[in-house]
């Protein structure tokens, strides 16, 4: 059977996408990006914040980037996935807390341009390292965990995640509209620390 044509017009649809545009500002990302790493480099012995333990801003932002990085690892990946009150009065405190550490007595824009630089080029450059090497992608993200299998909990896994039973049915109502604990077949917590559902397939 022939598939149904909105029209006699053959014309492939348009995306508004330009691959020669695309390719044009993925090599002027990657000339800028070379040329933001010397500065950044030479801003880190040239610009210096007296009155500070790390005088350095660049060295001061790359120290607090990763002691962030490596609190809200250990705190695991439902952390900032769910996001209630509590978990959302930690990130204004915590924000609160490293802002004076990462600007001390200098408020111009010249600190505040390499703090930016230098805390937007660590994120590039993790997920540059990350897309060519496994282990890094599972130590920085780490992996999916399987919470139900074949319609069974795994209270083990649940338990390493601080997963429950509510957690599961509330992302099934919201995925699957799914009702009840026994539709659900899978359940994964996945890297970014959301829950995939999918459920038994209906039966004919």
């Amino acid at each position: 059977m022939a598939r149904h044509r909105s029209g006699d017009d053959d014309t492939p649809p348009r995306f508004g996408d330009d691959t020669s545009f695309d390719r044009l500002l993925q090599r002027l990302r990657r000339g800028a990006w070379a040329l933001i790493g010397a500065l950044l480099v030479a801003g880190a012995f040239a610009w210096q914040v007296p009155g500070v333990a790390v005088s350095s801003t660049v060295l001061r932002a790359a120290i607090i980037y990763f002691f962030v990085l490596f609190a809200l690892r250990l705190a695991g990946k439902r952390t900032l996935a769910q996001l209630t009150t509590f978990d959302l009065v930690v990130l204004l405190i915590l924000s609160e807390a490293v802002q004076q550490a990462l600007v001390g007595e200098d408020h111009s824009l010249t600190n505040a341009g390499l703090i930016v630089l230098t805390l937007v080029g660590l994120d590039a450059l993790l997920g540059f390292i990350k897309d060519r090497s496994r282990i890094a992608s599972r130590w920085l993200d780490d992996i999916p965990t399987v919470l139900v299998r074949e319609g069974i909990l795994d209270e083990e896994a649940a338990a390493r995640a601080r997963v429950d039973r509510d957690d599961i049915m509330e992302a099934a109502r919201k995925e699957a509209g799914l009702t009840r604990f026994e539709e659900v077949r899978y359940a994964v917590l996945e890297r970014a620390g959301g829950i995939s559902v999918i459920p038994w397939a209906a039966k004919d």
